[in-house]
């Protein structure tokens, strides 16, 4: 629903909001992504991860577990940038709504973690690549963005 005061703001300052606030969004989600990638590749290092299979450890337990303790960071970080945002900029939606895709959208990164960390051998490299990963695909997305790009790329 397009209220009054939505209708009456400046196209430039939808044009800011529009360029800028996905560039603090991808900043702002890059932290627990870069935390989680470093979080399994530093187990993946240390071989903590057999140890614990020796010690009875399933498969489907060590994931859920990772999933659940992602999902507590996700949701904390989610709930603040939420809160912040409809304070100060989107005081007309609905905070759930925007809860929720921050919390999605954040939480999509959970298998790009698995996939990053399986390819390369190191904590430093894995968080490193997480993380150009990340800032890389938002960049290729501002090419989407342009009216003029062609629908085969």
């Amino acid at each position: 629903m397009t209220t009054q005061k939505y209708i009456n703001m400046s196209p430039s300052g939808l044009e800011n909001l529009s360029r800028d606030f996905p560039f603090f969004m991808m900043i702002i989600m890059l932290i627990p992504f870069y935390y989680l990638t470093s979080k399994i590749s530093a187990e993946k290092e240390s071989k903590a991860r057999e140890g614990m299979k020796m010690m009875g450890l399933t498969d489907d337990m060590y994931f859920l577990s990772l999933f659940i303790f992602f999902l507590a960071i996700c949701t904390v970080t989610s709930f603040i940038v939420a809160i912040m945002a409809g304070v100060w900029i989107f005081k007309n939606n609905d905070g759930s709504l925007f809860f929720f895709f921050t919390l999605f959208y954040s939480m999509s990164f959970f298998g790009t973690a698995f996939v990053i960390v399986s390819i390369l051998p190191t904590k430093r490299s894995s968080s490193v690549a997480a993380t150009l990963f990340h800032i890389i695909s938002y960049y290729v997305s501002l090419a989407m963005w342009d009216p003029t790009t062609s629908s085969a790329l």
